[in-house]
């Protein structure tokens, strides 16, 4: 099995690194008169257009990021909580009116704000929705139907009958759209591929828990399966991750499976130009599972390997994390409050934010995942470092979170505001940011363990995290931005502790130097025969 042989990812890692040569001596241009579509668009297939009463997520924001127990009385998911957990995940939230025509930005952020990322909705009959597999549309606010009839067996098989499938009313899938990333990133855009779902996942997972409905995600799947099922054409969109909602025994997914014929539905060009990268197709096609059996020793073998446990020496300096609650509960915002909220920040402010607030973020960002390959005891997979550039109560330095201790070890120790834009691609917003991340991981402690998926996997799980770190910013009154970076240097800085480690993405943190509007629900902003005539 060509996912067992890691010197796919490995060799991928290497020759996607970006370094000062790589940057400066690129050639790479990008054609913005035939810049992708943001939007997918089916020609004729049937539609359901979802209601505009959706479900709004009023839990308070922490509560919901930390996955906190809800009541036991919990409702069966209807079509309006599903509209709204699809539009606080991937909704439009924002509009501007340009020249060249108008702009929408969506609830979760996306590298380049080109928003790669497509979800899939595969159900059974739930309140005002038939059983089915369809395709969202944030642009129309509809989904547009692929399928009739169940077919969540059909996924279930696909990952090897994973309990939290068969009993799920709906299983949401997030997909790739390659091209529509690769146009700006090119071949390193297979990592962005796992960030953007990665942020994405983490809107949904705390939309899923304001709505009190268990959600698990699942990455060990059947590949060509769960491709085949959704319609996706080879080659030029893949399958990222299977994300089950709810869970009602009165509605059982069957045991038994149907065929699932090919069909390849006519879409509209995201461009005139599209190009392929081969370096992106052949670490998906390593990384791959085939069969059931594959997928079932996928799943059982991420276990068998425990995780290293970090340590910090005693003769390092340490922080203790506090929390700077009100006393009144409802001075905490709404996590719809905070998902409309949130914008990547373009201009941070030097004032400091405050030791309370980078405490909120860390806690309410590395609560345990409900991913398939991590367990109670490997409850992650992400390292966090950070430099610290104005934290009042906080040193200025760089630090790495102990989880086991939940303190902070200073590694290094001054004034770093060059260095934290420096790796951030030399962008003078992360100098100036108050606090930059970096969620690393041990890409060789991975690859062991999960194989060539496990590039995939240590990618995703870093962008939740990033997501995670997004919405408690703006949850205590602040903003973030994502960023990339000089991968080698990362690991450079943060060494001897950092020295196994390889950087994933990289978040800044601070005071926006500027007042923000927050979003709206903005629901079917274009109509079909809109869509249908944006085609380039």
């Amino acid at each position: 099995m060509a996912n067992n042989d890691v010197s796919f990812a490995k060799e991928y890692h290497e020759e996607t690194k970006h370094s000062e040569i790589s940057i400066r001596y690129s050639h790479h241009v990008m054609d913005w008169g035939d810049k992708p579509s943001p939007f997918k668009v089916y020609r004729s297939l049937p539609q359901v257009l979802l209601p505009s009463d959706v479900f709004r997520p009023k839990s308070r924001a922490f509560k919901a990021l930390t996955k906190l127990k809800f009541e036991k009385n919990r409702k069966p998911i209807d079509v309006a909580t599903l509209a709204g957990i699809l539009f606080f995940s991937g909704g439009l939230t924002r509009e501007s009116k340009l020249p060249f025509g108008t702009y929408h930005m969506r609830a979760a952020p996306a590298t380049g704000a080109l928003y790669p990322i497509e979800i899939y909705v595969v159900n059974g009959d739930i309140d005002g929705l038939k059983a089915g597999v369809y395709h969202f549309g944030p642009a129309d606010f509809a989904l547009t139907r692929l399928r009739d009839g169940d077919y969540r067996a059909e996924l279930s098989s696909a990952t090897g009958n994973q309990e939290s499938l068969t009993s799920s009313p709906v299983i949401l899938v997030l997909t790739s759209l390659a091209w529509r990333n690769a146009w700006k990133y090119q071949s390193r855009s297979y990592r962005h591929w796992f960030w953007d779902s990665g942020v994405l996942t983490s809107n949904l997972l705390a939309t899923a828990a304001s709505a009190k409905l268990d959600a698990q995600l699942v990455m060990g799947f059947s590949d060509r399966s769960v491709d085949k099922l959704l319609c996706l054409e080879e080659g030029k969109e893949a399958s990222i991750v299977l994300i089950s909602l709810g869970r009602d025994s009165n509605i059982m997914a069957s045991q038994s499976t149907q065929d699932v014929s090919e069909f390849k539905p006519e879409m509209l060009s995201l461009s005139r130009n599209e190009m392929t990268y081969d370096a992106i197709w052949k670490m998906h096609e390593a990384s791959s599972l085939y069969e059931a059996e594959d997928v079932r020793s996928w799943t059982q073998g991420t276990r068998e390997i425990p995780l290293p446990k970090e340590t910090v020496s005693n003769d390092i300096v340490t922080y203790p994390l506090i929390v700077e609650r009100g006393g009144d509960s409802l001075q905490e915002p709404t996590l719809e409050e905070v998902i409309l909220r949130r914008g990547s920040t373009r201009r941070f402010s030097s004032s400091p934010i405050s030791f309370g607030q980078l405490s909120e973020i860390i806690i309410n960002s590395t609560t345990p995942l409900p991913m398939d390959f991590l367990d109670e005891k490997n409850t992650t997979n992400v390292h966090i470092y950070f430099i610290a550039n104005a934290v009042e109560g906080l040193p200025s330095g760089a630090y790495y979170f102990n989880r086991e201790r939940m303190r902070l070890a200073q590694i290094k120790q001054g004034e770093l505001r060059k260095i934290s834009g420096y790796l951030c691609l030399d962008q003078p917003l992360f100098s100036v940011a108050s606090v930059v991340f970096f969620l690393m991981t041990d890409l060789n402690v991975m690859l062991n363990r999960y194989g060539n998926r496990g590039y995939r996997a240590s990618q995703f799980e870093a962008g939740v995290v990033a997501g995670n770190i997004y919405l408690s910013a703006y949850a205590v009154g602040i903003g973030a931005s994502g960023s990339t970076f000089y991968d080698d240097s990362v690991t450079e800085f943060f060494s001897p502790h950092a020295a196994e480690k390889s950087a994933m993405i990289a978040v800044g943190i601070g005071n926006p130097d500027y007042r923000a509007r927050p979003g709206e629900i903005l629901l079917g902003r274009m109509s079909r025969a809109e869509l249908l005539g944006t085609e380039k």
